[in-house]
């Protein structure tokens, strides 16, 4: 049997997704928490200027003189954009819907990035794909439930925008990773958010929380997302896409258990049986794509 020393590496990458799925889930929850209190600008601002200390050390150390250095400035220019409207969509989706709707409509992103692979990356979509992207959308509906929740609901439509948001992030980071250094293209993204946030902040007159706890919650969700952008990153390095892609299924019963027993979250037989029509679907075309 044929045996590769990157073998070795395989076990550990599965640990350090999981722990950046653990991360993902631990930033969510401190969301939904702090949601009902602080403004969703406050705590995009406190995310995005608390990620940059330890994204500056890693590229400095990575990358030297040269930690900013960007070769596809139009395209990180698209990457930043994207970014930052899908964090934002995702943030906002968690104060209205909660925790487990927003993650299992996340789920949705292979589904964009199959409908958008024919004019953005000019790939051949078979027949038997687009069912299962028919199937993957009628499990969102289910999810949604629209006879109880209504077509127009506000959180809804933001917990679709932050996955279709997500798809496209993926593709343009596909297009980013053939030219610049991912630590780079990352710095430029959050130094922008960091900007963009504190104007925000600034002009919207919002105020810094005097509580010590809230206060230390939003410090964290800077810094755990410095580190969730790490563990993505080294986990990749260490096994193929194809072993890790089914773990991130795991986000949906992490979400489910914070959802229903920290929240109280409504989360009936409608979300189960939407969010294994879209793992399903999902699964089939993340295998389908690997084997092509």
């Amino acid at each position: 049997m044929y045996y590769s020393k990157n073998d070795d590496k395989i076990p550990l990458g599965v640990v350090t997704c999981i722990l950046e799925i653990l991360t993902l889930t631990a930033i969510a929850t401190f969301v939904k928490f702090l949601s009902p209190n602080v403004s969703i600008i406050t705590i995009l601002f406190f995310r995005y200027v608390f990620c940059l200390p330890i994204l500056f050390t890693v590229a400095l150390s990575q990358r030297g003189k040269f930690f900013l250095h960007i070769n596809k400035k139009k395209t990180l220019i698209a990457r930043i954009i994207i970014g930052i409207t899908g964090l934002t969509s995702y943030f906002i989706a968690i104060s209205l819907i909660g925790i487990g709707k927003t993650i299992a409509l996340g789920q949705l992103v292979t589904i964009f990035i199959t409908i958008m692979a024919p004019i953005m990356l000019y790939e051949k979509v078979e027949l038997k794909r687009w069912f299962a992207v028919i199937f993957g959308l009628l499990g969102s509906i289910i999810i949604i439930d629209p006879e109880k929740s209504g077509w127009l609901n506000f959180g809804i439509f933001w917990g679709l925008n932050s996955a279709f948001f997500a798809a496209l992030l993926n593709i343009y980071l596909r297009k980013l990773g053939n030219y610049d250094e991912p630590i780079s293209t990352a710095l430029w993204y959050n130094i922008s958010g960091a900007i963009i946030f504190t104007l925000a902040f600034i002009i919207l007159r919002e105020e810094i929380p005097q509580n010590l706890s809230t206060l230390s919650i939003l410090i964290c969700c800077g810094l755990l997302s410095s580190i969730q952008q790490f563990l993505l990153a080294f986990s990749r390095s260490l096994a193929p896409a194809v072993i890790l892609a089914p773990f991130q299924y795991l986000s949906i019963p992490f979400a489910y258990i914070v959802g229903i027993y920290i929240f109280n979250e409504d989360l009936g037989l409608n979300f189960i049986i939407g969010t294994l029509i879209i793992i399903l679907a999902t699964f089939y075309l993340s295998l389908k794509t690997k084997l092509n």
